[in-house]
């Protein structure tokens, strides 16, 4: 789906386009000593603190586009228990894995344009093998879930998309 960007003007086909964390949010809140003792890959996060340890995966929270057969994909970071984290890690590469879970988790990422995410209610559902898994919200008034559950026309994506690309 093409469209002309409100900010630049130009062209852009929001289905090459898709945002996405490099870590958990509580990655940035770590001393250097804490994220020495943690680890972060491209789909997994162990984070050791004081505290303790906590659990996180990151997944797919995808918008359908109204009139659409599309959906915008924000790639997300979960907590999960310690449980379902090394459950859902041992059986990463198994093609079985689709029928594990879902796995309850928190948001934990902020999403720009929308109103405070982080501890957002969600279900983490595998997908196949290649493909992270799909989170979705637990329905409420809250604006990302209204939007993942009854989808988002494409002109309001399309203004959300033009910002976040030139922010």
């Amino acid at each position: 789906m093409k469209f002309k960007c409100v900010v630049c003007e130009l062209e852009h086909d929001l289905s090459d386009i898709s945002f996405g964390a490099d870590a958990p949010a509580q990655w940035s809140l770590l001393s250097h000593e804490e994220r020495a003792k943690s680890e972060l890959s491209s789909d997994q996060c162990v984070i050791e603190t004081t505290e303790g340890r906590h659990f996180f995966i990151r997944g797919c929270l995808e918008i359908p586009i109204k009139k659409s057969a599309q959906a915008f994909s924000w790639g997300v970071w979960c907590s999960l228990s310690e449980k379902r984290f090394l459950e859902a890690s041992k059986h990463w590469e198994d093609p079985e894995r689709v029928k594990l879970g879902p796995y309850f988790g928190w948001l934990s990422t902020v999403i720009p344009e929308y109103p405070d995410t982080m501890f957002l209610k969600t279900m983490v559902h595998q997908r196949s093998v290649g493909l992270r898994p799909l989170v979705i919200l637990e329905e409420s008034e809250h604006l990302l879930s209204l939007h993942q559950h009854h989808g988002l026309e494409a002109e309001a994506m399309q203004h959300i998309v033009s910002r976040v690309l030139h922010s």
